[in-house]
């Protein structure tokens, strides 16, 4: 964004250097300003309406920010000071949002406590039907054959101050550029695919454990940017991943793909395992299947839902994982893939509420994702190619802004 306020393309030349990071903050914090100023301004009186003490979510909130890489932390430490908002306001959102959200919760129809969310799918290539794969329409050749193909649908509570934008981070230095949907002004990313073609998605599982400090615990977002950032593919992924205690990593299921090969890793860090499902269709909701975990009714239900969906069909595209994707079975509510605040519940911010904000679909092997804003039963599908122009309303949360208020 230029000094007249209108958008113009990231020069990567331009950002190379020891600052790289820091300043491809604070270009897209200038991107999504109007968005990320207006939800926490929102936050703001819902805090002071509930008289809500953010001072131990603070204290969690500066300890966390102790286990972020130096160039995620001066990342964020410059979107802050780019944002006309209250810092503290500020800092919940971007690392305690959920634990906010439970704070600002109407007492009754709420959903699971500490509430996380999500269902996701894998179909490894030879489940796959092949359609000759996502034209970038940039290269001048179409591929041959689809690589494995992922769905996330994105379940948050109090969706309704959590802007979603597409995100396009350039390669910096010796680091891969990556695409994705995720929150406007925040610096963790829950999936996404990079330009050599790797895709990383995950699930959140409650499995903690108490003895590892939150300045040692990686961030379940922190672990999906850096692999983005540093891996062309899934064995490239395991192991880096297998680089760190396991004990110190969140409870997650790990979705990875790249143009040949897919995995789903379950990382479990009480048990200090990580188990591996390389299954042609993987589908996975909020609790282990190999391994112990909380499972809750609606987590149950919805993977559970997912399989009948899948069960039998020999050859899987696109369409039928945004069916997927779409699916009321169990609802609208918590209890379906494609959720939807309960009525009258928490409206209009839903803090209460698990609610799908964003579906994505990406295709191993490709920098392309198909995306769909707030439920995917509702929303328009875009598709967005790495290196390409994102329309404006996209990259800036506008189109958030817009269509859910």
């Amino acid at each position: 964004m230029d000094d007249t306020g209108v958008d113009t393309p990231v020069d990567t030349d331009l950002i190379a250097g020891a600052d790289s990071f820091a300043e491809q903050a604070r270009r897209r914090a200038e991107t999504e300003r109007e968005a990320v100023e207006w939800a926490i301004d929102e936050l703001e009186r819902a805090i002071d309406e509930r008289d809500v003490d953010l001072e131990p979510m603070l204290e969690y909130a500066r300890r966390s920010r102790e286990s972020l890489p130096d160039r995620h932390l001066r990342a964020y430490e410059t979107m802050a000071e780019a944002f006309d908002v209250d810092p503290d306001v500020y800092d919940v959102y971007v690392f305690v949002y959920a634990e906010l959200c439970e704070e600002l919760a109407d007492g009754d129809g709420r959903s699971e406590k500490n509430p996380k969310g999500c269902t996701n799918v894998l179909a490894a290539p030879s489940r796959v039907e092949s359609d000759g794969g996502f034209d970038t329409g940039s290269t001048g050749t179409e591929p041959s054959s689809s690589g494995p193909l992922v769905l996330k649908n994105r379940d948050i509570a109090g969706r309704g101050t959590r802007p979603k934008s597409v995100i396009e981070q350039p390669p910096i230095d010796d680091y891969y550029g990556f695409l994705t949907i995720d929150t406007c002004g925040t610096i963790t990313t829950f999936k996404g695919v990079n330009d050599r073609g790797l895709v990383a998605a995950n699930t959140y599982i409650d499995s903690t454990r108490e003895d590892v400090d939150p300045e040692e615990q990686l961030r379940n977002g922190t672990v999906i940017r850096t692999l983005l950032e540093t891996c062309a593919t899934v064995d490239e992924a395991r192991d880096h991943l297998e680089s760190y205690p396991t004990r110190r990593l969140s409870g997650q299921t790990l979705f990875l793909a790249d143009g040949t090969d897919s995995a789903l890793l379950e990382v479990d860090p009480v048990a200090e395992r990580i188990a591996v499902d390389d299954g042609p269709v993987v589908t996975r909701t909020n609790h282990f299947v190999d391994s112990a975990s909380t499972r809750t009714e609606s987590s149950t239900d919805r993977r559970e839902r997912a399989l009948g969906l899948l069960e039998g069909v020999d050859r899987l595209d696109r369409e039928d994982l945004w069916a997927v994707a779409r699916d009321h079975a169990n609802g609208p509510g918590d209890d379906s893939i494609c959720r939807h605040p309960e009525p009258e519940t928490d409206e209009p911010h839903a803090f209460g509420q698990l609610t799908t904000a964003s579906t994505a679909i990406f295709e191993g092997g490709s920098p392309v994702i198909e995306i769909g804003v707030g439920s995917p039963c509702e929303t328009e599908r875009t598709r967005c190619a790495f290196g390409e122009e994102i329309p404006t309303d996209l990259r800036t949360g506008q189109w958030w802004l817009d269509r859910l208020h």
